[in-house]
Order: C-alpha cells, then sequence, then structure tokens
C-alpha cells in the first residue's frame, strides 16, 4: 500500500514540475522518501552536432542535508563510459530494465554502498537515467521491482511531455515576431526569443510570473496587456489603446509603447484565445509587430503629398502609385504617355502596353501587389503598333493605409534604344571591317589556293585541244577521267570562295548555332593555309572533331581564329630567323572547349602582357596594325560567355589559348 501512495505523491509532485528544474527537486525527494534512498539524480541525454555523441545534463537532484556524494559528475562519467559500470549492464539498460548493484568497483569510486539506475525511454529510444543511491531495500523485492517498473513509467509520460514543451519552444523561438503566451490565470507560460530582443526581459525573469511585469517593458508600469483583455474584458482597459478591434476569438490592436528605445514604438498586437483539448479556456497567445517605420512613413507621406504632387508634374517622368487595380496617383507626365488625359485607368494603363510585353508586365505587377516581390526595374513597349515607343519601368512596394501599395516610375527610352542601336551597328561594322583587314592581309595566299585548280583545269583543257588538233582518237574513259579532275578542282575552288563569302560577309546581328570549333579551325586554314605555306611556316594541327559543341556565331568564332594565326604568321615572319613553327589545338577542358594557337617566335614583352588586348594597342610598325583585332576577339569570346588567356611558351614564342563553355554546359 505505501508502493501506491508513494506513486500517487510522486504523480502529484510531477504535475506541477515543469521540467526545466523547477519542481524537479520535490519529485526526487518524494522518490527517495519512497525508496529510503538518501539521494537521487535525473540526467537527460544531449546531443551535439548530427553524430552520435552525448553529453549528460542534470534535469533534477535531491540528496540529504549530510550528504555530498556521490558528485553529478561522477555519476555521468559512470553512465558515459562503459567501462565505469558492471559487465552487461548498458546491454540490459538498453533492454529498459532496471538496474540496482550492491557491490564492484563502481561503488568504491563513488563512494556509496548501493546504487539504482532506471532507464527511461523516448519513443524507444535510451534517453535519461534516474540514479540513486544508499537505498533501503525491502525483503520483497518483487513488489519493489513493480514500483520502480511504475516510476518509470510514469517519468518517461512526464519527460514526453517536457520534450512536447521543448519542441513548442523551439518553434516560438522561430517566429520572427515577438510572441508571448499567457495562462488563464495570467501567468506568462512561453516568451520567445523576438520578444527578448524586443522588451529586453529575459525568458527567467518573466515566466512563471502574472503581476504584469511584462508589460513594463513596453508601458513603463504594470497595466494589463492584450492578452490579459481578451482573457477578461474591460473596456476602460481596451480604450487606453490606439484601436482595439474583436474578431471571434481575436483581438486586432494598435498602441503605442512609450517605454521602448528610441522614444517609443508603434506597435500591432494580434492575440487569440487557447482551449485545452476538452474545449476549456485554457489563455491567450499574442504576437506583435513593430509598424513604427511604417505610420512614420504614412505621416512623412501625408505631410509631403502636396509637394510631392507639384514636383511630379514637372518631373519628366511619369510617376504612378496603385494598389490592385486602384489608381491613387498619378501625374501628368504619364497621362501624355498613354495618351488618356481625361480618364486615367489601370486597365486602359495594360492596354497601352504592347501586346507583346502586357503578360510580362502584369505578371510583374502581380508579384510586387502580393509582396513575393519588394522591387522590380524592366523595359517594355506601349503605344500605337506602327510607332512604338521604349519605357523603362522602377517600381518598388510600399506600405500606404497598412496595404503593399506599388510606386511606379516610368522613363521614356526610345532615343536611347535608337543610340544604342546604332552603337551596336558600329560595333558590327567594326567587326566587318576587322574581317576585310584580315582578308586583305592574306589575299596572296587566297590568290595561290585558287590559282592552283585553274592551273590544273587549264592543263586538261590545253591537252584536250591539242588532241583535236592533231585528230587524236578520243578515248571516252579518259575523257570522263578529266573531267572528274576538273568537277574536283571546281569545288575545291567553289568551297574558297564560299568560306571566303561566308567570312567577308556584314552581319546584322549575332546568329548563334551549336558550332564544331575544329571545323571552324579547317575552314581558316581552307583560306590562310596556302599563305602560311608561301611564308614557309610549318603547320601543325591537332584537332579532335568530336568534341562538345559550342554556342557561337560561326563567322565571328572564325574571326577571331584567323586573327590569331595572321598574328603568329606575322610575328614568325618579323622576329624569327630560324624554322618557322605554329600549331593549332583543340581540346576539352573542365566542361570548356579550347583552341590553342602558339607560335615560336620572339613572345610579348611581361610589361605588355596586361595591355596586349587594350584598344588601339599594337606592337607593330605604324601602319601594320590598328591595334584593334585582339580587342574585338576578345569581345566576340566575350558574348558568348568566354574567355582569352596569353603568356609566353617554352618555344620562346606566345600562346593564345580560346577558352568556351560547351553548349551542354550552357544548358
Amino acid at each position: 500500500m505505501q508502493y501506491l501512495h508513494a506513486i500517487a505523491r510522486i504523480s502529484s509532485a510531477l504535475v506541477l514540475c515543469d521540467g526545466g528544474g523547477k519542481g524537479s527537486g520535490k519529485v526526487l525527494k518524494e522518490l527517495c522518501a519512497s525508496l529510503r534512498a538518501q539521494g537521487a539524480s535525473l540526467f537527460v541525454k544531449h546531443y551535439s552536432g548530427e553524430g552520435q555523441a552525448f553529453t549528460l545534463q542534470t534535469l533534477g537532484r535531491w540528496r540529504s542535508s549530510n550528504h555530498k556524494h556521490p558528485r553529478d559528475n561522477d555519476l555521468k562519467a559512470a553512465l558515459t563510459k562503459n567501462e565505469a559500470l558492471p559487465d552487461g549492464w548498458f546491454d540490459r539498460l538498453n533492454a529498459r530494465e532496471p538496474l540496482f548493484s550492491a557491490d564492484g568497483p563502481i561503488l568504491s569510486r563513488l563512494r556509496v554502498p548501493n546504487i539504482l539506475v532506471i532507464p527511461l525511454f523516448l519513443k524507444g529510444a535510451l534517453s535519461a537515467f534516474l540514479v540513486a543511491w544508499e537505498l533501503k531495500r525491502e525483503v520483497d523485492a518483487p513488489r519493489e521491482d513493480y514500483f520502480f517498473s511504475a516510476v518509470q513509467s510514469l517519468l518517461e509520460l512526464w519527460l514526453t511531455k517536457v520534450s512536447l514543451d521543448h519542441r513548442l519552444t523551439c518553434v516560438l523561438d522561430f517566429l520572427p515576431y515577438p510572441t508571448l503566451v499567457m495562462d488563464l490565470n495570467g501567468v506568462i507560460r512561453a516568451w520567445n526569443k523576438s520578444m527578448v530582443e524586443i522588451s529586453g526581459l529575459n525568458k527567467k525573469d518573466v515566466t512563471g510570473k502574472g503581476d504584469y511585469c511584462h508589460a513594463v517593458p513596453f508601458y513603463g508600469k504594470q497595466i494589463p496587456t492584450v492578452p490579459n483583455l481578451i482573457l477578461n474584458p474591460d473596456p476602460q482597459g481596451e480604450a487606453r489603446y490606439l484601436e482595439f478591434r474583436r474578431q471571434g476569438r481575436d483581438a486586432y490592436v494598435l498602441s503605442f509603447c512609450p517605454a521602448l528605445p528610441g522614444g517609443g514604438a508603434y506597435i500591432t498586437c494580434k492575440a487569440s484565445l487557447v482551449f485545452d483539448v476538452n474545449n476549456r479556456l485554457w489563455g491567450a497567445i499574442q504576437t506583435l509587430q513593430d509598424v513604427t517605420r511604417e505610420r512614420r512613413m504614412e505621416k512623412t507621406l501625408h505631410q509631403s503629398e502636396n509637394m510631392y504632387r507639384l514636383i511630379a508634374d514637372f518631373a519628366g517622368i511619369g510617376i504612378m502609385l496603385f494598389r490592385k487595380d486602384e489608381i491613387l496617383y498619378y501625374n501628368e507626365r504619364l497621362s501624355k504617355f498613354t495618351g488618356m488625359a481625361k480618364e486615367f485607368t489601370f486597365n486602359g494603363f495594360v492596354e497601352w502596353v504592347f501586346h507583346e510585353d502586357r503578360t510580362k508586365v502584369l505578371q510583374t505587377l502581380e508579384a510586387l501587389l502580393s509582396r513575393r516581390q519588394e522591387e522590380a526595374s524592366f523595359e517594355f513597349r506601349a503605344g500605337p503598333p506602327k510607332n512604338l515607343s521604349h519605357y523603362r519601368c522602377n517600381t518598388h512596394v510600399v506600405e500606404y493605409e497598412d496595404q503593399p501599395t506599388v510606386h511606379l516610375i516610368l522613363d521614356d527610352i526610345t532615343k536611347q534604344k535608337e543610340l544604342d542601336e546604332k552603337a551596336r551597328l558600329n560595333e558590327l561594322r567594326m567587326y566587318h571591317e576587322d574581317r576585310l583587314i584580315a582578308l586583305g592581309t592574306m589575299a596572296a595566299g587566297i590568290a595561290h589556293e585558287l590559282n592552283q585548280p585553274l592551273n590544273t583545269i587549264q592543263v586538261v583543257a590545253e591537252g584536250l585541244l591539242f588532241g583535236k588538233e592533231n585528230a587524236w582518237p578520243l578515248n571516252t574513259d579518259a575523257l570522263y577521267e578529266k573531267l572528274e579532275m576538273v568537277s574536283r578542282q571546281v569545288s575545291r575552288m567553289a568551297g574558297v570562295i564560299q568560306n571566303i563569302r561566308n567570312f567577308a560577309r556584314e552581319d546584322r546581328e549575332q546568329r548563334l548555332e551549336e558550332v564544331d570549333v575544329s571545323r571552324a579551325v579547317e575552314n581558316v586554314f581552307s583560306m590562310i593555309g596556302r599563305q602560311l605555306e608561301i611564308h614557309s611556316v610549318e603547320v601543325k594541327k591537332e584537332l579532335i572533331h568530336d568534341l562538345p559543341r559550342i554556342s557561337a556565331d560561326l563567322n565571328r568564332l572564325e574571326q577571331v581564329i584567323m586573327n590569331l594565326v595572321v598574328n603568329a604568321r606575322q610575328a614568325l615572319d618579323t622576329h624569327h630567323t630560324g624554322p618557322k613553327k605554329l600549331w593549332v589545338r583543340t581540346y576539352e577542358n573542365q566542361g570548356s572547349v579550347s583552341i590553342e594557337v602558339g607560335d615560336n617566335a620572339n613572345g610579348i614583352p611581361e610589361n605588355l602582357l596586361v595591355k596586349i588586348f587594350d584598344p588601339f594597342f599594337t606592337t607593330k610598325a605604324v601602319g601594320k596594325g590598328t591595334g584593334l583585332g585582339l580587342t574585338i576577339s576578345k569581345s566576340i569570346i566575350a558574348e558568348i560567355g568566354g574567355c582569352i588567356e596569353v603568356f609566353n611558351n617554352e618555344m620562346g614564342g606566345a600562346t593564345f589559348i580560346v577558352s568556351v563553355p560547351g553548349a551542354r554546359s550552357i544548358r
């Protein structure tokens, strides 16, 4: 019967224990009285990080006044080191078996005659230990074992509640808004981190108290706050607030809190009633939000509204303030842009936008109004389809009358667009002129490339005419063979001419396609290869034809390769007296496709390497170069996401490496 009374006393103590240490000593005192033990400690596992390593933290302790041993640190060391416990104890504890020992080395270390360890489990995992020592055990061991098991179950139920409370605390601390929980008696039960930050009151200074002390950091005195008022309605107390609106079980309040730092702050509160499992009123929860900035912005907006209207009307940009489908303000410039001088409407503004850009504009404005975006900058076309104008729009969201409102600024950039287009065409013209210069440089090589097949055709034609004049018999097979030779030479010339036409073509825009860089190199050498032979340059090509394609304009890529090869040939002609060597390699390197062009000339002085890509910089003699070839090449490669590197190689010359992401990498 005594064990039943003991269980009742322990249960009553557990009901009053909050799990944070308060009240746990009384639980352990009742337990020790029932076990006739001299002391007890309750330890909970505390894991660090994601591994299995843990330490033990003391959740509660009690010991008689004349006992100093064992110390908690000694008990923790014994429970976390397998070798400190008798053989098999860890396995039995993991099997949820309470263990009692009256002998062994552990007792001498702890300086106690006996020890009881009860394992406690949460969701099937060993999570805590109850340790008691110096027990005076009953003769009836089975009844005592039943008592141990009952205590174990009670403490596990209590630990489950403690775990739930801890998780609730973590959730509340995660919330960005200051939050408190109050019970029906006005006692604060939860006070999250955000509330600590705004009030300066620590949790331990306010939780468990119900004397309105939580109001002091906000109002400078102890008065009922919103949770108190929805639990115990008081019209006079509600009248102290700027706004107090009830809606079912909730209350929405605007308050000025004079005691907060910075001369006080405007705070919006939402409080809601909390009910228990029986749907009985248990307490209330409240969240706060500092709206001082918004209130001051609203006040400033009202004060400066007239001045803003005057300034905006004289501005050269269109201005509009709107929310949902309601336009709050627009200036005269915007009405002139849209042609809606008499009646300006949001639907009219949308219809004014060119139909191809309308969806993009609407999606952006909807994202702003729903607060998925706070600001946005974009361009669109608007006006009559045959005379479209270009506009740049800058928008951001502001709080106006406690609602998200979009502030829109519109600028006509049609003239700027026209200037940009002229600049783009000038750049393309510069690219084209650079290609023509390259063609002029390799003119002799092209002539040689065409002369060779022409000579072959001439020899075949003159042979046939000579045979006719001398009445040679006509051999059909020989004739077809010579005609096939002529056809091959014509195809060869046609290929060279087509490559030259493609290379010299003036581009109006960049045409991106999937390009084989090795093919681009071959195309260049079909135009310039003979020229290199004429200049006695030994060419070594190491081309891989199954490399990933790159996204590029073929003509522009060939222009870059042409510039690098021609520069190498000119350097070999000018600065080299021995065997002239030039090499071109293609390969893949970490997701990029590279083209390497190198020579064994005299290289580039170290102090000039950093200037080599600067506009109008050249190491050639006056009149021999524009200084734009490498600048244009770098610009072309940068446009497709690549880069050009240069260094002096071991052969004494210079090496250029063009690297461009593969088409798969781009996707």
